[in-house]
C-alpha cells in the first residue's frame, strides 16, 4: 500500500482529528517507514513509540496498516501473512511470468536483472491496487499537490527524519544516504495522483517510467480492483480504518501504559473508543 491508502484510511479512522490528512498533511511522516524502508525495525519495536509524539503516532499508523493489509485485521503476530493482500494474490500470481517478459520485450526493463519472487510481487500489485482504487473513485487532487511539494521540501531538508531515527533508534533497510531521495523522486516525478503509486511500482519493479509503461502498470491495477469490486475494495479500506481507530481493541501490542494518559487531561488518541469515519467516505468518481 502506497501514499493515498495509507492517508485516506488514517484519515477516515478518526484518531487524528488535529491533522488534515485528506489534504495530505503529514504526508511525508506518515510515510516514513517507506521512505526509510524500515519496516523490519516497524514490525517488532513501532508497537513502543505510542504516545512518543504526533510523528511517532503518526508512523504508527503507517505500520498498523501495513499490518493489517499483511497479516489481516487482528493482530496474530508475524508467523502467518493472512492479510487481504496475501489472500487475492492468487488473481495475478499466474501471470508472474507474463509481467516481467512483457516489459522486457517493450525495453522497459532490462533483461539481466533479477526478478522479485513471485510471491512478492504478486501481492505488491494487490496491495497497490487499494491506491489505485482511491485515486479512480475519490477526488484526492488536494492530497497529491500536498505530497508532491512535501517530497520536495523532504529531499532538501531531512532534519525531521533524522530526528526520528535517533528519537526511536530506527534501522533503514537501505542507506539513508540514497533511500529518501530514491523515495521522494518518484513522488515528486508524479503529473497525476494516481502516478505516485504507479511510480513508486515502477522504481520497485525497476522498470522504466515512460507514458506507455504508466499506464500499463495502471491496467494491472484496474483489473484488480475491477476484478474484486468496489464493495470488497471499501470493507478493506474500512478494515485499515477501523483497526486505525482502535489498534489496541484488534489485539495490537501497544504499550497502554506509555501513552494511556497524555501531559494533560486528555487521554492520548488510543487510549479510548474512537468512532471511526470510514463509513462517511464518499466515491466522488466513476473511473472503471
Amino acid at each position: 500500500m502506497y501514499v493515498l491508502g495509507h492517508l485516506i484510511s488514517a484519515h477516515a479512522s478518526g484518531a487524528f482529528p488535529e491533522i488534515d490528512l485528506r489534504r495530505g498533511e503529514h504526508a511525508m511522516t506518515v510515510m516514513l517507514p517507506d521512505l526509510l524502508s524500515c519496516h523490519d525495525w516497524g514490525y517488532h519495536k513501532a508497537w513502543a513509540i505510542a504516545g512518543a509524539g504526533e510523528r511517532s503516532d503518526l508512523v504508527l499508523a503507517h505500520m498498523l496498516g501495513d499490518a493489517v493489509v499483511h497479516y489481516g485485521a487482528r493482530w496474530q503476530g508475524l508467523e502467518r501473512k493472512s492479510g487481504w493482500a496475501y489472500l487475492r494474490m492468487g488473481l495475478v500470481a499466474r501471470r508472474y511470468d507474463a509481467f516481467y517478459e512483457y516489459a522486457e520485450s517493450r525495453g522497459w526493463r532490462y533483461g539481466g536483472l533479477a526478478w522479485d519472487s513471485r510471491r512478492g510481487w504478486a501481492h505488491t500489485m494487490v496491495e497497490y491496487s487499494i491506491d489505485q482504487w482511491i485515486a479512480d473513485r475519490m477526488d484526492v487532487s488536494a492530497l497529491f499537490e500536498t505530497v508532491r511539494t512535501s517530497a520536495d521540501d523532504t529531499a532538501v531538508d531531512l532534519g525531521w527524519v533524522h530526528a526520528l531515527i535517533d528519537q526511536h533508534v530506527i534501522t533503514p533497510q537501505r542507506p539513508v544516504e540514497c533511500q529518501p531521495y530514491r523515495y521522494c523522486g518518484a513522488l515528486s516525478r508524479s503529473r497525476e495522483p494516481d502516478e505516485l503509486h504507479l511510480r513508486g511500482l515502477a522504481v520497485k519493479f525497476q522498470i522504466a517510467e515512460t507514458p506507455e509503461s504508466i499506464a500499463w502498470l495502471r491496467g494491472w491495477l484496474r483489473e484488480i480492483w475491477r476484478t474484486v469490486g468496489d464493495e470488497e475494495m471499501r470493507d478493506v479500506l474500512t478494515s485499515l480504518s477501523d483497526v486505525t481507530a482502535d489498534p489496541v481493541g484488534f489485539g495490537y501490542p501497544l504499550e497502554i501504559a506509555a501513552y494511556a494518559q497524555g501531559p494533560g487531561p486528555t487521554p492520548h488518541r488510543w487510549a479510548g473508543p474512537v468512532v471511526p469515519g470510514a463509513r462517511h467516505l464518499t466515491e466522488e468518481k466513476t473511473h472503471g
